[in-house]
């Protein structure tokens, strides 16, 4: 499994796909994958060829009547739900299901493609702490998708540690609930985004006050910092925790 389809949470990123270039709310995204799961599942049959573009251009059709976010990103409608309680979503015609290694050359960016992307996030050489991170502040498969493909704000926070001279494992560690604290106020301005996962950083963060500034705008603060907070119990094993500054 990986940082796409986490083994635990009852959740996955199909961000890469091009979902959230449709500019409606996150219910309506959740709506659409439902819409899509189901007309999939009553047209296309896998030994059928045909059913597949059929499908494919229904959905194109059908979907055509939301705004897009970028004319220039398509939006996949072979995403849709994967499993039996919809839950995680991926790739409907991904080889696992169809038994055919170039099933995914009936969608428009093809087996080629689909099958060899790597988002930064998951490519990170911490992939896997992010990860654990984001199934704690997702409640589900479109907020972690929209979480975990947001490549260019995990590099920020990971240089603002290293400008502050903090180890990732004490950020991953005593510093957690600051990081949770700062997805909880991301999750509120990141609909708007349209994250594929493979926007290009222009940003190098070389500098404490780089981070900073990248974070504020951002997050719509107006100083970025931390409060060390006591448990509410001390006993053995307790220790207070980090929590963002507002």
């Amino acid at each position: 499994m990986s940082l796409c389809h986490p083994e635990n949470g009852g959740v996955s990123c199909g961000a890469c796909c091009g979902l959230f270039n449709l500019k409606v709310s996150i219910p309506e995204y959740k709506e659409i994958l439902k819409e899509r799961t189901e007309q999939f599942k009553s047209t296309v049959n896998f030994e059928v060829r045909h059913s597949f573009p059929i499908y494919r251009k229904s959905r194109e059709e059908t979907e055509s009547i939301y705004p897009k976010k970028d004319d220039s990103t398509y939006n996949c409608p072979f995403l849709g739900y994967v499993d039996e309680s919809d839950k995680k979503i991926g790739c409907m015609i991904h080889p696992i299901f169809t038994k055919d290694p170039k099933s995914q050359n009936f969608s428009f960016y093809g087996t080629s493609i689909c099958q060899t992307y790597d988002c930064k996030n998951k490519e990170s050489e911490i992939s896997k702490e992010w990860e654990d991170l984001f199934l704690e502040v997702s409640d589900s498969s479109t907020t972690y998708s929209l979480i975990a493909s947001d490549h260019i704000f995990a590099t920020a926070i990971e240089k603002y540690f290293y400008h502050k001279k903090i180890e990732q494992k004490e950020m991953f560690g005593i510093y957690r609930e600051f990081l949770k604290d700062l997805y909880k106020l991301r999750k509120e301005t990141i609909s708007e985004k349209n994250f594929t996962s493979f926007e290009i950083n222009f940003e190098n963060f070389s500098d404490l006050k780089s981070c900073e500034d990248y974070l504020k705008h951002e997050l719509g603060l107006s100083e970025l910092g931390w409060k060390e907070k006591s448990p509410d119990r001390n006993g053995p094993g307790d220790s207070s925790v980090i929590k963002l500054l507002l």
